[in-house]
């Protein structure tokens, strides 16, 4: 997984950041085991950087949780349920939520303020890449769902979500996958990046997908400056 991590890092220098809004937010944490009416406590200020699909949320004290990617909407709200937490973001950036189901806590960033830097512009500045893209032939696929196979535990029960290839970038394309964990449960869509190459025959090389919290964080990270997601 180290080595995945390095070569997500060495790609990410290689391409321009996009930015996450930055809040900060009141924290609070209830301890569910006593009820869902629990009360919630307050514990001082915490940060949350929201992309519109992941966030990252920072408690007072440092520790940090990273969302996977939400894409269930309702209410103005999005929600993720992958069995053991419940994720929640506001479509407004002013709440977040995660329910841990085996830690018996629910976590709360409420009454968000954007803190984001005002970034600096510049005459010589270059304008965001303009990102072209295509559907990837059969082949292609193949040659993707093989390469990301190739890494999991239960291979067979793969499912992918496709996304339209970047034809203008540099040959990286990003997904997502849905397979099955030790215990023999799904273990929900995790973002992914191979390299694409196209010489006639395609072929793909593995480069890394999200696990840990870290590893998805650099793996969706690194797809965005990639133009997906």
């Amino acid at each position: 997984m180290k080595l995945q991590l390095i070569a997500l890092s060495f790609l990410a220098l290689t391409t321009n950041a996009i930015g996450s809004t930055i809040l900060s937010c009141d924290y609070a944490k209830s301890d569910i085991s006593k009820g869902a009416n629990a009360p919630m406590i307050p514990g001082g200020k915490g940060t949350v950087e929201f992309d519109g699909k992941s966030f990252k949320a920072t408690r007072p004290a440092g520790g940090v949780v990273i969302s996977p990617i939400i894409s269930e909407q309702k209410n103005g709200m999005l929600f993720l349920d992958d069995k053991t937490k419940v994720f929640a973001a506001s479509l407004s950036k002013t709440e977040f939520a995660i329910s841990d189901r085996i830690a018996r806590i629910t976590e709360q960033w409420a009454n968000c303020t954007d803190v984001s830097p005002i970034p600096k512009t510049s005459d010589n500045e270059k304008p965001a890449t303009a990102w072209k893209y295509r559907s990837l032939t059969k082949q292609e696929i193949n040659a993707v769902e093989n390469a990301v196979k190739d890494q999991l535990k239960d291979p067979e029960s793969a499912r992918f979500k496709h996304s339209k290839f970047v034809s203008n970038g540099k040959g990286a394309y990003c997904g997502l996958v849905n397979s099955k964990n030790s215990y023999g449960g799904y273990a929900g869509n995790t973002p992914f990046m191979v390299m694409l190459i196209n010489n006639g025959k395609p072929h793909a090389g593995f480069i890394g997908m999200g696990g840990d919290d870290a590893e998805t964080l650099s793996t969706i990270s690194v797809c965005k400056d990639n133009g997906y997601f």
